[in-house]
Order: structure tokens, then sequence, then C-alpha cells
């Protein structure tokens, strides 16, 4: 909010009764009821929150685990305290009964875990797994072992962070962000408790902003704006984390990075016009995490083979990237994260190198042809990679690929198959349909100008997908089969398909009739989007499909009076679904 703007809204508190109900609501019963004298304590700090939902919310949370009347009478002596120390006029209603629940984080670890998200953006979507990536290059976390328990260990935080109210999920768990509030409070406890974070709030900047004194400052970032040219060296010999993301850029001077010593985390992700490193990224010699996804960057410079530390390095994207050196991905020997999903760059050069990256542990990888896809599926190194995003595209050199093929991928949450004009069937052997459940770490499947497919018979052995994109399959008639149904309902296997289905996209398909021919129980669906398929008439929905769900369905305004419903019940529980779609 700016001051003194007409078009500002006050959003009031809630009276005192609604406010004391939320508060005890989050504290729970068994909280309340533990000791005689906690439940007039908590009205006391329920007092403290001044009707504020999210401070009510927040603390209420962090309350519920304190059992004795002593624990609460030090939460209220906090609060009360801590009002004294805020910046005038900034928040002094708010942010110290915000950072109570900052303050109740179990040690300073989650606590600087959390102000590391207030870099990212206000309202910006935050990657969870991008995320937990960043903590460990800039060695937030234990030491591990291994990637896999340090992973363990970032997602236990970030629920921890969720359950305090600090963070939120968003995008079906992909993503997280932070309440805007929440934010604001994260950069005021940065500013008032002197972490040296550099953030810049409420500008849009085109070249690089000043700074009192850049050597003190630790994590800096300047992401979101419109900077096109960095071209002027900064003195930051304690800089740990430099986000310059979503940015303008076309130029990186060859001396911007001589003066960063101790940067370990770089993220120039999502700036298509920057078509070049500079060389003298070289000089960043304690860098281990490298974010270079969806840039346009045409080739990686040799000089990098000096970034000995690198951990993690992400190309995903990169769609105008034409050469990698020889030797250079595999000079990385610490290299434990490789994403190339969608990198323009072949995989052949990746497998050939693979050989000789012995900690390479999460590989995301587009494959351009059936005989790659077969060589890699032979090659040993391959499989000992948790393998969490694939691609097929440009499949022009077979009709057919048996699904089961990819099933040994255990952690593959994301598929792919793009352009494969060729490819007739996607095979699922019915002696397997027991099997059910191979892809158990399955979440998204898109298919898009995959023109000979007439069906997707195969997402029946996928029991936890939860995104299903199908755009321009110009041959596709449905989705699951009766014939194939029926070999499910025979078999012993799990009938409830699509029972964690959350998103249903089906664009250009003007052959698709029916996506399944049963109505199916849906009860985690949220959205229906259906553009330009006018022969499918008939959704596999029945009145309690959603069970009590708020469903959205999005499509053409004539193609919705053509719908054919399973009977009156059904078209009366989903007619408020509807919303026509928007071009």
């Amino acid at each position: 909010m700016q001051p003194n703007m007409a078009n500002n809204i006050r959003v009031e508190c809630l009276p005192s009764g609604e406010a004391l109900k939320l508060f005890e609501e989050k504290v729970g019963s068994e909280t309340l009821h533990m000791h005689p004298d906690i439940h007039k304590l908590a009205e006391a700090v329920a007092e403290e929150c001044a009707g504020l939902p999210l401070a009510l919310i927040t603390i209420g949370r962090a309350m519920a685990s304190k059992k004795t009347p002593q624990e609460w009478e030090y939460a209220i002596e906090v609060l009360r305290k801590s009002a004294a120390s805020v910046l005038p006029g900034v928040g002094k209603e708010m942010y110290p009964k915000l950072k109570f629940s900052y303050d109740c984080l179990p040690d300073e670890r989650f606590r600087s875990c959390f102000l590391y998200c207030s870099l990212y953006p206000e309202d910006h979507p935050i990657e969870k797994d991008q995320l937990i990536h960043c903590w460990i290059g800039e060695g937030l976390l234990d030491e591990h072992t291994n990637l896999s328990s340090a992973r363990n260990q970032g997602h236990f935080i970030r629920g921890s962070l969720i359950d305090a109210c600090l963070l939120e999920n968003i995008r079906g768990n992909y993503y997280v962000k932070m309440h805007d509030v929440v934010r604001d409070m994260a950069l005021w406890i940065v500013c008032e408790f002197e972490e040296k974070f550099f953030v810049k709030l409420g500008v849009q900047l085109k070249e690089l902003p000043e700074a009192e004194k850049w050597e003190e400052v630790t994590r800096m970032s300047l992401m979101g704006y419109q900077i096109e040219n960095l071209t002027e060296i900064l003195e930051c010999p304690n800089l740990q984390t430099l986000f310059l993301g979503s940015n303008d850029l076309k130029v990186i001077m060859n001396d911007f990075f001589n003066s960063m010593p101790m940067l370990s985390v770089l993220d120039l992700s999502h700036n298509m016009n920057l078509k070049e490193l500079p060389v003298g990224i070289a000089n960043l010699v304690s860098l281990e995490h490298l974010n270079l996804s969806w840039t346009g960057i045409r080739r990686l410079p040799v000089e990098l083979k000096t970034l000995a530390k690198l951990k993690y390095l992400n190309l995903e994207l990169t769609i105008d990237l034409r050469m990698i050196p020889q030797q250079l991905i595999s000079n990385f020997s610490k290299l434990q994260v490789l994403k190339m999903l969608a990198c323009n760059v072949g995989c052949s050069l990746v497998l050939k190198e693979m050989e000789h990256l012995k900690y390479l542990n999460v590989l995301t990888i587009t494959f351009r042809s059936a005989s790659k896809l077969e060589k890699a599926l032979g090659f040993k190194k391959f499989f000992n990679c948790v393998i969490e995003r694939l691609m097929l595209e440009d499949f022009n050199d077979s009709r057919s690929l048996n699904i089961l093929a990819l099933a040994n991928m255990q952690h593959l949450y994301s598929l792919g198959l793009l352009r494969c004009m060729n490819l007739e069937e996607l095979k699922i052997e019915s002696n397997k349909i027991e099997g059910v459940g191979f892809f158990h770490s399955l979440r998204f499947v898109y298919l898009s100008k995959c023109d000979q497919l007439r069906d997707a018979n195969w997402i029946i052995i996928a029991p936890h997908l939860e995104d299903l994109v199908i755009i321009n399959c110009k041959s596709l008639e449905e989705i699951i089969s009766e014939e194939k149904f029926g070999e499910v309902t025979k078999s012993k296997a799990n009938t409830n398909l699509f029972s964690k289905l959350k998103i249903l996209h089906l664009i250009c398909l003007p052959k698709m009739k029916t996506i399944c021919s049963h109505a199916l129980p849906l009860p985690r669906l949220k959205e229906i989007r259906i553009k330009r398929c006018a022969m499918l008439k008939k959704l596999p929905l029945k009145s309690n499909s959603a069970k009590g769900q708020r469903v959205v369905i999005k499509g053409e305004e004539e193609w919705w009076k053509e719908v054919e419903w399973e009977d009156e019940s059904t078209r009366l529980a989903f007619l408020p679904s509807f919303k026509p779609h928007v071009i």
C-alpha cells in the first residue's frame, strides 16, 4: 500500500469476539483445556493481536504446543515488550506480533531459511525445489552425507514454515509464497536486527541501484525489475547470494563478478535477451548454485570449468543454447543436480560425460529420438540418477513406445511428449494392468502435437496424477477407452481413476469424443478447461463426483450449451461451475 493514495482500501480487523474465536480455533481445544488458567490467558494473548487475522492465526498456531500457564504468561510478556522496539509508523501493531511466530521456530536454521524467502519479490511464486536447492547452496542446512538427506531436511523446514503460517502452498503444492504482510515482517526483521540483505522495494529499476556499504551485503535480490546492463563492478566481498532473475538483461560486463569471491548462489533465470555469459564468471570460485534457465544464452564459455565447487546447474528452457564445450559438464566433478529439460543441446553429450559425475543425483532431460532414449535406458549410470522430469520431443523415428520402459524412473513426477508426429501408440500390455501404479511419483503429464495418438490409456498406471494437459493432438479420440476401462475393472487393480486429479486441460482436439465412458469420482478436481473440442459432448461427471469441491469448468459458451449430462442432478450440481473462456 502506498501512502496518501486515493484508491487505498482499509482492511478492518476482527471484532474482539470473532478474533478470540479464530485464535482459539488455531490453538485447539486440547491446549485450551490443559489448565484452568490457560483460557483466560488466551484471551489476553488474543487481545495483544489487536484483531489482525494474520497475527491471530500465526500466533495461535505457535501457541498450540504451549501447555502450561507459565509459557502463556511468558508469551504475553514478550508480545507486550516487543511493541516498544518497532520502528515508528511501520507496522507497530503488527510486526512484533507476527515475529513471535518467527521467534517460536525451532532454531536459527529455520529462521535463516524463512528470512531467505524474503529475497523473492512480492507475490512471487517460489518453486519449492528451487528454494531448497538455494538453501543447500547457501549452506543453510545441516551437513549431509548425500543430497537426498539434505533435500529431505529442506522439505521438513519448508513444511514447518507452512505449519507456522509463515509460508503458504500454491499451485498444487509445487510452489510456495509469502503473504505480503509476512514478507514485510521478514524484511523488517532483516532491517531491525542487522541482517545484511539488500532488497529494493517499490521501484522500477533499469540500472544497478546504489548502496552505502556494498562490502557488508551478504544477500542481494534485484529480481523482477527492468535492468538491462550490468556495466560496473560491485565491491561485494561478502556477497553469498545474488538474484538477478526476471529482468531485461542484455549485457553483463566481463569484470562484473570480479569482486564477489564468496558468491555461492547466482540466479540469472528468465532473462531471454541475455545471449552470452561474461568470461569473468570464471572468477566465482565459490559458486555452488547456478541457474541459467529461461535465458537466451547460445553457448557456455569454456571458462566455466574453473567452477570446481559447482553442485547445481539449471539449463532448462535454454532454447537458443547451441554449444556446450566437450568435457565442460564432466569437469564439474562435484555436480549433484543437472537440469536440462527442453535445453536445445542434445542429450548425447550429457550421457557421454555422466560417467565422470560420480555425485550426480538429480537429472531432468529431453530425448529427441527413440534410439537415444533406448540407449540411455541401457546405461546403468542413467538409472542411478533421480530422473524427476522427462520430455520426449520430436520423436519421429518410432511409431510405438512401450511406456513401461520408463517405469523404473521411480521419482519421475513430470512427463511431456511434444511434437512426436509419428508416434501412434504408447503401449501398455494387458497382462501388466494388475501392476497399475508403476508411476507412483508421476504428477504432471503434458501431451502436445502428437498427431497420430488416438488415446492416452497408459495413464491408468499413474495413480497419483494431478495435472493432465493435452493440446493439439489431431487424432486423439479418447483418453481412457471402454476396453481398457473394462480391463482395469476386471483386474484387482485400483479402479478409482483420476482420484488425485486436480487439473484437466483439453485444447484443440478436433476428434476428441470421450474422456472416459463412465462417470468417475474426482474428489480432488479443481479445474476443467475445454477449448476447441467440438465433438466432446460429455464429461465423466456425476452429481457427487467432486464431493463438495468448488470445481471451475472453463470453455466456450456454445460448447457448454451442448454438453450432455449423466442426469439432471449432475447438470444442476455443475451449472454454477462454468466460466466462459475469454480469448
